[in-house]
Parts: C-alpha cells; sequence; structure tokens
C-alpha cells in the first residue's frame, strides 16, 4: 500500500486550487474534504510551517467560496513583463449589482502625515523610466528609486506594489505597506492583483497598532460590499483582542462609508463574526444582528443553515451558562473548550479540545459523579460538544471507526448477555420477578372490585366507597412500585452497568445512541428456558447518561489521535 501523497508546495501561494486538487464546480465541502486529508498528515505539532501554509491556501478559497468570489493569484509580475491596463470605471446598469463611478470614487486619501509622498526639490521627473526596475535596483540606491516613484503623476499598479515593498524596506511607519496598496486601488480601483494583495495583508494578522485607523481608512477607499470580504480576518483581530465596545464603535463608523446597496457580503460576514461575538457583545446588539440574518435569509447561501443553527445554540447555551458552571470544575473545563473552539484560531481551538478530552478520561470517577444519572437537560451543551467533536475529529483521522467484524445487532446480543448474567444481573432477575408478583397482586385485585360489583345492589354506597378505595389504594402503590423501580435501576445502574458499558467501549465503537436504541430493541435476553428483561431500561438510562457520553467520546477521540 502506497504512503501519502506529497502536496506539491511549489503550487504555493499563488494556486491553491491546484494544490488541494480542486477545479472545476466545487464547494465548502470538497475544499474541506482536502484540506483535512492534508492537515492529517502534517499536523502543526510536527510540521508547523507546512501546517501554516495549508492553512493559509484553505482560508483562501474558504473566503472566496463563502463570499461567493473568484480565487485570485497574487503573484505581481513587473509592468514589463504583465499587463496591468488600467480601465477607466464605466456606467453600470444598477442590476448588474456595481455603483457608478460616482459613488464608488472615495474622498481624498487618508495618508498619514508622516507617511505622505514628498516633495522633491530637485525638479527630477520619473514620469519615464529607461531602465527596468530589476535594472535599476543593481546600479541605484533603493531610497532614490523610492523617491523617484513618489514623485511619478501617473503610476501604475505595479508602480503602487514596487512603493509598497520598498515602503517596508524604508521602515515607514505601521500599515505603510497597506497604505500604498489602498492608494494604488484609489488610483487603479478594478486593478485585482492590488485588491488581494491588501486582502492577504489583512489575513496575516498585522499588527495591532493603528489597525482601526487603517480599517476606516479602507472603508473610504473600498466603499462597496466587497469591504467585508476584504478586511474579515483583520475583524477577526480586533474582536479577539480589543474590548467589544471598541470593536463595534470601529466596525460602525467603517460602515457608515460603505455605499454599496448590496448586503450579501454583509450577511457572510456577520455570520462569522457572530460565533466569537456572542461571547463578548451586548444583548441588544446580538438581537439586532440575529433579526438582520434572519430577515434576509432567503438571500444566504446553501451552507448558512447549519451555521445559524449553531449560532442560535450557542447564543442559547451563553444564556444558561451559569447554570450549567455550578455543576462543578469538569463543567468549567468543557465550557472553556467550548469557549476556546469559538473564539480562538483552529489550531489553539483543536489543541484546547484534545486536552480537555485528555483529562475527561483520567478523570474518570470525577466526570461520571459530576453527571450523574438521572440529569437535569444538557441538551444545548450536548449539540456543541457533539458539533465540536465531529468537526475536530474529521481533522484528526480519516477512518474514525475501528474495523467491525460483527454488526451492531450481534455485539449488542453479547452485551446484553453479559450486563443481565454477570455482576449485579442475577440480583436484577430476583427484583424484576418480585415486581412482576406485585404487579400481579394488583391486577388481582380487579377480581375483588367484579365482586363488589356484583353484589353492589345489597349495599350500593358501601360497596362503591370499597371499589373506589381499591381504585386509589392500587394507584398509589403503582406510584411506589415505578419509584421504587426507578431507584433500584438507577443503583444497579451505578455500581455495574455503567462501568460495564464504559469497559465495551475501550475495545468497541458504535455511537452511543445507536447502542441504546439496540438494546431497546432487544429488550430481552434469552438464557436456557427463562427469559431475562430489562435491556430497555438500561437503554433508557445510558441516554440520561451524560457523563458516559463524555467519556465515550473522549476516549474515541484519543484513540484517533494516536
Amino acid at each position: 500500500m502506497s504512503g501519502p501523497i506529497e502536496p506539491q508546495w511549489s503550487l504555493l501561494p499563488d494556486d491553491p486550487e491546484a494544490f488541494f486538487g480542486l477545479s472545476g464546480e466545487y464547494d465548502l465541502r470538497d475544499l474541506k474534504r482536502k484540506y483535512n486529508s492534508y492537515i492529517r498528515q502534517f499536523k502543526p505539532e510536527r510540521f508547523p510551517e507546512e501546517f501554516q501554509n495549508i492553512r493559509a491556501a484553505f482560508e483562501r478559497l474558504n473566503d472566496a467560496l463563502r463570499y461567493h468570489e473568484r480565487p485570485r493569484s497574487s503573484s505581481i509580475q513587473p509592468d514589463l513583463q504583465f499587463d496591468w491596463n488600467f480601465n477607466e470605471l464605466t456606467h453600470q446598469d444598477p442590476q448588474s449589482g456595481e455603483l457608478p463611478p460616482e459613488l464608488v470614487k472615495p474622498r481624498a486619501f487618508p495618508w498619514p502625515d508622516d507617511a505622505h509622498p514628498v516633495e522633491r526639490s530637485d525638479g527630477l521627473s520619473a514620469q519615464s523610466d529607461p531602465q527596468r526596475l530589476h535594472e535599476r535596483i543593481n546600479v541605484e540606491s533603493l531610497p532614490g528609486i523610492f523617491e523617484d516613484l513618489k514623485q511619478k503623476e501617473e503610476k501604475s499598479p505595479y508602480d503602487y506594489y514596487t512603493l509598497a515593498v520598498l515602503s517596508d524596506v524604508q521602515q515607514e511607519k505601521t500599515h505603510s505597506f497597506a497604505y500604498w496598496l489602498l492608494e494604488g486601488l484609489q488610483a487603479h480601483p478594478d486593478e485585482p492583483a492590488l485588491f488581494e494583495l491588501l486582502r492577504q495583508y489583512f489575513a496575516n494578522q498585522p499588527a495591532s497598532d493603528g489597525l482601526p485607523e487603517l480599517l476606516e481608512a479602507t472603508a473610504r477607499i473600498i466603499r462597496t460590499d466587497r469591504f467585508y470580504y476584504l478586511t474579515e480576518r483583520a475583524w477577526d483581530e480586533l474582536l479577539r483582542h480589543d474590548a467589544f465596545s471598541d470593536f463595534r464603535e470601529h466596525l460602525e463608523t467603517c460602515e457608515a462609508n460603505l455605499l454599496d446597496h448590496r448586503i450579501d457580503h454583509m450577511l457572510v460576514f456577520y455570520l462569522h463574526i457572530l460565533k466569537t461575538a456572542v461571547w463578548k457583545a451586548s444583548d441588544h446588539w446580538l438581537r439586532e444582528k440575529f433579526g438582520e440574518i434572519e430577515a434576509h435569509y432567503d438571500r444566504l447561501p446553501y451552507w448558512a443553515e447549519e451555521e445559524i443553527d449553531f449560532l442560535e445554540q450557542i447564543n442559547q447555551y451563553r444564556s444558561q451558562r451559569s447554570e450549567f458552571l455550578e455543576g462543578g470544575p469538569i463543567r468549567a473545563m468543557i465550557d472553556q473548550a467550548i469557549f476556546d473552539y469559538c473564539t480562538q484560531r483552529e489550531s489553539d481551538a483543536d489543541r484546547s479540545f484534545l486536552e480537555c478530552q485528555n483529562q475527561l478520561v483520567s478523570l474518570e470517577e470525577e466526570v461520571l459523579r459530576e453527571f450523574d444519572v438521572p440529569q437535569e437537560d444538557f441538551g444545548i451543551a450536548l449539540y456543541l460538544w457533539e458539533r465540536i467533536s465531529s468537526d475536530v475529529l474529521e481533522r484528526i483521522a480519516d477512518d474514525l471507526d475501528p474495523e467491525q467484524t460483527d454488526s451492531l445487532e450481534i455485539r449488542a446480543k453479547k452485551l446484553g448477555h453479559r450486563l443481565l448474567t454477570d455482576g449485579v444481573g442475577t440480583r436484577f432477575r430476583i427484583f424484576h420477578y418480585s415486581f412482576a408478583i406485585l404487579g400481579i397482586g394488583i391486577f388481582g385485585t380487579i377480581g375483588l372490585m367484579i365482586y363488589y360489583l356484583i353484589y353492589i345492589l345489597d349495599s350500593f354506597w358501601i360497596n362503591l366507597l370499597k371499589i373506589f378505595g381499591i381504585m386509589i389504594a392500587d394507584f398509589v402503590i403503582l406510584l411506589l412500585v415505578g419509584a421504587l423501580q426507578d431507584w433500584v435501576i438507577r443503583g444497579y445502574y451505578r455500581s455495574w452497568w455503567r462501568f460495564e458499558l464504559m469497559r465495551y467501549y475501550q475495545t468497541q465503537w458504535f455511537p452511543l445512541h445507536d447502542l441504546a436504541a439496540e438494546l431497546e430493541q432487544i429488550k430481552s435476553i434469552k438464557v436456557g428456558d427463562e427469559e431475562r428483561e430489562g435491556l430497555d431500561k438500561i437503554a433508557e438510562a445510558m441516554r440520561k447518561d451524560v457523563g458516559l457520553f463524555l467519556f465515550v467520546n473522549a476516549q474515541r477521540l484519543l484513540t484517533a489521535c494516536q
């Protein structure tokens, strides 16, 4: 069997589609499948550089797919080798989705005072370049080339790219690279390479100092709906590290500059940003943004339904979070893993989640004690945990389930036989028979009520009172029997069946709820001539056992890691 295929690293960063082997029509699911197959091979702990390259390529395509943007190459070739002709913006039909030039044209470019192009006193003009740039670099100083390019009145897109690069060499003020690209986009609004370079600049975690001012400057240049696609990653950084009130103020300032009438990119942006914002934002702001998404639900892409459901569950969990945390330290650990998954970068969030799984397995008794059975409703927390587990597992192992020689039905029968014959199985059988006898006794009172009915005419009121007395007594006995039966079953489950199930999951894997459904359907097993029942009761307890669910899923995930 051949080993894993070595990725074509030479295709990055310019051709991420070819790197992932994608062509023609593909969607987010196809991209994620390819991405997961690579990062299972190049884990961040062992191959940090390779992982970062794979992650950057994935984010680039993922962003483009979510925003319905065409992925573009960011490679910039010299103007003598790459034809960057600037086409003046023409008036468009409003239904085409493009704004007329008078709306797109930005204000004067807001350069910082100490970074604005300066006038030269020697009167030299850089309108014509008799030498190619790479030739000039060999004979002239970089500061001289930089000053000459700044003097040019008609700069090409490549000139602005060169100025951006040289500004880094000159060590100008923070974000000077991005400001030069912005000035280039002001002069050449339709230039895709400058746009893509600026988008990658925002995506590569720029310095937080001065970032809000850079975003506001960008909103005065890129005033269309594409502003969200361009700057999304920078907003992620601000939301992680700044107070939410500051984040909201900066975002509102930028949005006030946008003139585009479209909202598709805005909706995708808020679907993305709410995953983190829901933990920091005010209830009023969250209601407003969830309301906007709901009002324009018909404009959202196909994948949005699952994302909206997840966001709503997070928001609901947040409202019940304080109650969940009252249960003990294990719950606080689980809560932290959920929080990290929503607010941290993927590799950091995965690491936090895996560390939590390791602790859940090592703290077996504490987990089972803190999540005793039966329990209050943990439906929302379990939904989030299952969703996160599934997402992390896809990035860890290709084949999540070990090969099974027997079907679920056969293995469930073997497990059921052990549960009802070993340990407390014999005592449960005696207990079950005693309740059966008690049930026969209760039903036997029906004959007594029939007897009283036959002779009801002899003493109508007395016999009628006897009948009602027997009915009430039977009802009370049934309630007491049901409560006693539940109490005994819970005791047996805690003392034996739960640990047998945990031992089963050390070597086998079937989804817990599937196994419970199979045991419930089997209901009883035959031992010799005897029919032993009770598997449906065990299945019911399994479904309520949050501790068992957390433990077996943690074991499965850690086994996949190994």
